[in-house]
């Protein structure tokens, strides 16, 4: 462990079970375990799954596992990306926590990150499905600063079905959320775990954003998905990414589809019309035109929304 001394968490404490997938995480993981050793005011117990390592990782985490109890042995499997590892570490996490915190390999958490979202989730009934999410504050791979994440406090459902405002490693959702995911887990359609938790919470729950950055969130060339810290550097990532197969840029038909089919029935009357008319759109040549038109598109800055748009318009959603 690191040289500070672990904080013990008061004896009524809120338990979180933090869950931490890994893949090639050799060179930041030891940084991000010392920072979850840190948390003050939670009891921590860490579920850590290995999607495939052949670098250090593992031995990293068997060896912290082995000076720290509140870390259990890592579970390993065959690979299945970061989306499906996150939900296979949610569902097979053990029931009784009050929380269940998604955990990147190479952040970095500030000493208060996990007890701010406890305080947060427990200001409503635990029967109500919450999931809180927050802004990041972006790190090199050195961790010296880089900026902030934009705000994004459009909690909506009618928002989160077009745009994600949930970095996974901020995502911590309460039991009840917890429950609502795991027992419906998603087939071929999700995009990312993190967007999937949010829509989902947010349509049958709720989703409580914020502002202040507890997360060091490190930028470097092994991330999945990162955060530009300039809006040049955005515009290129796209630009890229679209190139590189432009009917997967923005997959938002097959999310929507896979969550009517699970969650439809369960929808308020004006959630399940919008998510069925934008799952129609796809029915015709017309359909599409009409629905990039005329159809809702909430998006958070209104260049994004005429170029989600045009992107409707061609078929490419």
């Amino acid at each position: 462990m690191g040289g500070g001394a672990v904080m013990r968490p008061p004896a009524a404490a809120p338990r979180v079970a933090v869950l931490l997938s890994t893949y090639n995480g050799e060179a930041f993981l030891a940084a991000q375990l010392d920072s979850l050793a840190e948390q003050e005011g939670v009891d921590v117990q860490v579920f850590a799954r290995d999607d495939g390592s052949t670098d250090a990782t593992r031995r990293i985490l068997a060896d912290y596992a082995g000076r720290w109890p509140a870390l259990a042995a890592p579970a390993g499997g065959e690979p299945l990306g970061p989306a499906r590892s996150f939900l296979a570490l949610l569902g097979s996490a053990p029931d009784g926590f009050d929380h269940y915190a998604f955990c990147d390999q190479d952040d970095v958490w500030a000493p208060d990150k996990l007890a701010r979202a406890a305080a947060v989730l427990a200001a409503q009934s635990a029967d109500h499905p919450l999931l809180y999410c927050s802004r990041v504050r972006f790190a090199d791979d050195q961790l010296r600063p880089l900026g902030e994440s934009p705000l994004a406090s459009d909690t909506r459902f009618e928002h989160l079905l077009f745009e994600n405002i949930a970095f996974g490693n901020t995502v911590v959702l309460n039991a009840a959320a917890r429950g609502l995911v795991a027992t419906s887990p998603p087939g071929a359609g999700m995009i990312m775990h993190d967007w999937w938790c949010a829509l989902v919470v947010s349509a049958l729950g709720q989703v409580r954003y914020d502002p202040t950055p507890r997360v060091l969130y490190r930028q470097h060339r092994a991330n999945v998905i990162g955060g530009p810290a300039g809006r040049l550097a955005e515009v290129r990532k796209h630009v890229r990414t679209f190139w590189r197969d432009p009917r997967r840029f923005y997959p938002i038909h097959g999310q929507a589809t896979e969550f009517l089919r699970l969650f439809g029935d369960r929808l308020q009357p004006g959630q399940r019309a919008a998510v069925e008319a934008l799952v129609g759109s796809r029915g015709s040549l017309a359909k599409r035109l009409r629905y990039a038109l005329s159809g809702p598109m909430v998006r958070a800055r209104p260049i994004d929304a005429i170029a989600g748009r045009l992107l409707l318009a061609a078929g490419l959603y």
